[in-house]
């Protein structure tokens, strides 16, 4: 297997040139991939398929087969474009049909909650002006808000540091990592300089008096999800020295990523609610209760708003509904989109805004139907597969923290993974 192993870093090493030659050009060596599609296929037929692996040995086993299967699907696209039927682009991401057709459920579920949560932002926030980004582009304002930012985030870095490194070994990773202000609107990890750069349009905003201002609310959640998610993802993963594939992510495994920064994006919300020391540190312990309501307000609202767009994709790319350009199967589709959408308007601007997307055999834009990844729920799967074992987030943190932030997985490798992982410390205790 270790020869495997190695044959499979060789591989993606040379993949990983292919997008870096996209990057600088702008185009796809053709000549040069279709070796590599070939190479990998043939590799991942020589890798044994392991329904439900039993050891880490077997998980690391199922989820090279995966990587290897699924990034040579991706690679092979450019090769063969005909690969765009919705179902064959799930399998290949890894995305469970009933992540799926669960969405509209789901909507239906917490559409009330939402407009509720819309209703009481509204009521409770006496909004007298207007807010709008620091101008950046004005050197005065660029300065004042650099300053401002970088005063501010080196203090939650520092103050949430210690606050972490109390609850979770995870925690004491963080001192590997600097964090400082960018002007770039998204906020990001840089690997190589172990860098959290929070961007300062996404955290600093002007009144219409001019002044500059720091949103706490949107720093936290940027920290959790930007610094407790990716970056100490990325930390901990290259300390575990693990094989090339599980240190070096892929379009299969962002879901997962993004998964795992969306939990701790929550996670540091409620952290800081049951630690008053670190509220008072940060000088926000007057105004938490409603950073906090707030907080939950709006995740709610934006996961609202991200899975009516995810299921108004899989709406569109249901070929079963008809015909995409017969005027009844797009009153349908409208029809269907609307009865879970908080903007009257939005149903008809989505199907409308996609009338194009099409290809000649009925296909949705297969980039679109890409987009679905992000409708599974690794996480949630992972942290049920601990629970069997009596582990909660509250009793083991430790073992989950350093679960979740170790290695780059796909949806089916990361729940495999904690599955075997809450097994093994439940053996432990027998």
């Amino acid at each position: 297997m270790n020869e495997i192993i190695a044959a499979s870093e060789d591989l993606m090493k040379r993949v990983e040139r292919v997008w870096k030659f996209q990057s600088k050009y702008g185009v796809i060596p053709i000549t040069g991939i279709t070796p590599m599609v070939y190479e990998m296929d043939n590799l991942a037929k020589s890798i044994p398929s392991i329904k439900r692996p039993q050891n880490i040995d077997e998980v690391i086993t199922s989820e090279l087969k995966r990587r290897l299967e699924g990034d040579s699907f991706c690679l092979g696209e450019w090769l063969n474009p005909d690969n765009s039927e919705t179902d064959a682009i799930l399998a290949i991401y890894g995305i469970p049909k009933r992540d799926v057709s669960n969405l509209k459920k789901v909507l239906e579920k917490n559409k009330k909650r939402s407009e509720k949560a819309i209703d009481r932002l509204f009521k409770t926030k006496n909004i007298t002006e207007y807010t709008m980004g620091a101008s950046t582009d004005v050197p005065d304002v660029r300065d004042l808000a650099e300053s401002i930012a970088k005063l501010k985030i080196e203090k939650y870095h520092i103050k949430i540091g210690e606050l972490l490194q109390e609850l979770t070994p995870a925690g004491d990773y963080l001192r590997e990592i600097k964090a400082v202000p960018t002007t770039n609107p998204r906020s990001y990890y840089n690997v190589v300089q172990k860098r959290l750069a929070i961007g300062i349009p996404s955290i600093c905003f002007s009144t219409e008096d001019g002044s500059i201002d720091i949103s706490e609310k949107e720093l936290i959640r940027i920290y959790g999800h930007e610094g407790m998610g990716h970056a100490l993802n990325r930390v901990m993963t290259m300390n575990a020295k693990l094989p090339y594939f599980l240190s070096n992510g892929s379009a299969l495994t962002s879901s997962t990523d993004e998964s795992v920064a969306q939990f701790y994006q929550q996670v540091i919300f409620e952290d800081l609610k049951n630690s008053p020391k670190t509220q008072k540190d940060l000088g926000i312990s007057h105004i938490f209760e409603e950073i906090y309501q707030d907080s939950k307000d709006i995740s709610l609202i934006g996961d609202y708003q991200l899975k009516l767009s995810q299921y108004a994709i899989s709406v569109l790319a249901d070929k079963s509904l008809g015909d995409p350009s017969d005027t009844k199967t797009i009153k349908k589709k409208i029809e269907l989109i609307s009865e879970v959408s908080l903007d009257p308007r939005y149903a008809r601007s989505f199907v409308e805004s996609h009338r194009n997307s099409y290809d000649s055999d009925g296909n949705f834009n297969p980039s679109m139907v890409a987009e679905l990844r992000y409708c599974a729920q690794p996480v949630q799967r992972a942290l049920a597969e601990f629970k069997k074992h009596g582990i909660t987030y509250d009793n083991n943190r430790g073992l989950i923290d350093q679960t979740f932030l170790t290695g780059v997985w796909t949806p089916k490798g990361f729940v495999d993974n904690a599955r075997i992982k809450a097994q093994e410390s439940s053996n432990k205790g027998k």
